[in-house]
């Protein structure tokens, strides 16, 4: 109805065009490979970002002066534009996936460090004090105690990050990428090609959506067996 309403397909294409643009880029396989070339970057981004996060996360959450002091630099970095990373990435490795990961990896560090600084920081002071009166080892402490309260702020991070790291990566793809949905969006615009850029931009929300509803459901089949 937009489109008749329009009446350009250079503006908003008919439906019609953009599932055979869709169904033509699927039945070619390309499509699979853009998504493919985006996924493992932004993938990389998080996993770099949660493994990063996971030890800035605990040291913070253990010491209320280095929350304090890290605090309003993780503040910051949250509130960076992706497009404020861009000379910096530019200078430093030029158009490529390193700085596609890069921004995907500083995009997501902020929201992990706070979740997992915040599951330390409500671990029970009692469980502490118990395990030192009974001189449980330091190592058991932080497997049964620290990662028991952690885990849940771990799952709710990665729950948000997953949206956020495929639109960083499309994003960070389309202004400094040489691959991925991001480039070819970028491209088909370049070229005037509004079906493929609908194609590729529907494309990229389902595959997102499909993401998240994979975690979705594999938090709530975690919290359905830890409630059981």
């Amino acid at each position: 109805m937009i489109s008749f309403l329009v009446g350009s397909s250079l503006v908003f294409p008919n439906p019609n065009l953009v599932v055979a643009q869709i169904f033509e880029l699927a039945k070619t396989g390309q499509l699979f490979i853009y998504l493919w070339q985006t996924f493992y970057k932004a993938f990389l981004g998080l996993i770099l970002a949660l493994l990063t996060g996971l030890f800035l996360g605990f040291v913070i959450g253990i010491s209320q002066r280095l929350y304090e002091l890290f605090r309003p630099l993780l503040m910051i970095v949250r509130s960076v534009p992706v497009v404020s990373w861009l000379s910096t990435v530019i200078l430093l490795w030029g158009i490529g996936w390193k700085g596609v990961v890069f921004i995907v990896f500083m995009t997501l560090l902020p929201t992990v460090v706070f979740n997992i600084a915040e599951g330390v920081r409500a671990v029970d002071v009692r469980l502490l004090e118990m395990a030192r009166i009974y001189s449980v080892s330091k190592k058991r402490v932080f497997e049964k105690i620290y990662l028991g309260s952690v885990l849940p702020f771990l799952l709710s991070a990665i729950n948000v990050s997953i949206g956020t790291m495929w639109k960083a990566a499309i994003v960070s793809e389309y202004l400094i990428g040489d691959s991925g949905l991001g480039l070819q969006i970028f491209q088909s615009k370049f070229y005037i090609d509004t079906p493929k850029v609908f194609a590729f931009t529907i494309s990229a929300v389902l595959f997102g959506l499909v993401l998240e509803l994979i975690f979705s459901s594999l938090w709530e089949r975690y919290f359905s067996e830890k409630s059981t």
